[in-house]
């Protein structure tokens, strides 16, 4: 049923793409120049859009969970940065000399446009390409976190979340006491030396465990809630977990011992380490009320 709703939405997404010409490069491009012939029309399409987005993450705060299972994602992390606006700049002037961006483009080629094609291979590419050329400049990949020193933060006894960790960092984690280290941050935000499978390597050279369940930001699943749980319960002492800022590994932690602690202790505790979970209350107490 997840997938025949999945195809039902994908096909409406795309239904409301062609409709409001989205995937039509003349139309977008007119809805860019704003020095010259400027079509504001698509401006209803961009706010049609938002309006029910924000009633979803309203109806989603109050929920446990989405109807055909699994779990809501986390609102991303608003952070305005130099990367951000940079990229910002650069998607902008490429939907501007094309005229398509990644939906309209996958939109497109269902009504036999090359040109979307020709546009995801390229796009494709630079993804694959991005983060190497970032590596090789000295550049940090997005939402790297710039970092002097490891912050074991505490939220119990028995678990400590921290932002990104290097390799040096797992011997002065195993001094601290830490038995288990939980990855939870996606390879694609890191540099290569920082992956999953390299720090594993260093970390069980030490005698640790070290588990990889990477959170992709806004993207948290029922399976990472699961494999986390399932990581604390089989470790044979305090565990340490760490993403780009600790927040999804607080995230994990409170959805995973909904039930356990009061909804005031899941939010109040990761809140100390400037984490603001508020935003999952809802699906907290919806979540203790089952159990």
């Amino acid at each position: 049923m997840r997938a025949v709703f999945a195809a039902l939405a994908g096909g409406v997404f795309g239904a409301g793409l062609l409709i409001s010409g989205m995937i039509d490069t003349l139309k977008v491009q007119g809805f860019l120049d704003f020095f010259g012939a400027w079509d504001a029309t698509l401006a209803f399409v961009m706010g049609g859009a938002i309006l029910p987005m924000a009633v979803a993450w309203q109806v989603a705060a109050r929920r446990a969970g989405p109807v055909l299972g699994g779990a809501f994602p986390t609102k991303p992390a608003q952070i305005v940065g130099a990367d951000l606006i940079a990229g910002s700049v650069m998607f902008g002037m490429g939907w501007a000399l094309v005229g398509l961006c990644p939906g309209p483009a996958l939109a497109s080629i269902g009504f036999g446009g090359w040109g979307g094609v020709v546009f995801l291979c390229a796009m494709t590419a630079g993804i694959f390409i991005a983060p190497y050329v970032q590596t090789r400049l000295g550049w940090h990949a997005p939402n790297d976190d710039k970092r002097t020193a490891m912050d074991i933060r505490a939220l119990t006894p028995s678990y400590a979340v921290s932002p990104q960790i290097d390799l040096a960092d797992l011997t002065a984690i195993k001094a601290a006491g830490f038995t288990t280290v939980i990855d939870n941050r996606p390879d694609g935000e890191i540099p290569p030396h920082l992956h999953g499978r390299q720090m594993q390597a260093a970390a069980q050279a030490l005698g640790l465990d070290f588990v990889i369940n990477p959170v992709i930001s806004g993207g948290l699943t029922t399976e990472n809630i699961t494999a986390q749980a399932a990581a604390v319960a089989a470790s044979t002492g305090p565990v340490f977990a760490y993403c780009a800022s600790g927040n999804r590994c607080s995230v994990v932690w409170a959805l995973m011992s909904a039930g356990t602690r009061p909804t005031e202790d899941l939010i109040g505790i990761p809140a100390r380490f400037g984490y603001n979970l508020e935003h999952l209350r809802g699906q907290l107490e919806a979540k203790a009320t089952k159990i």
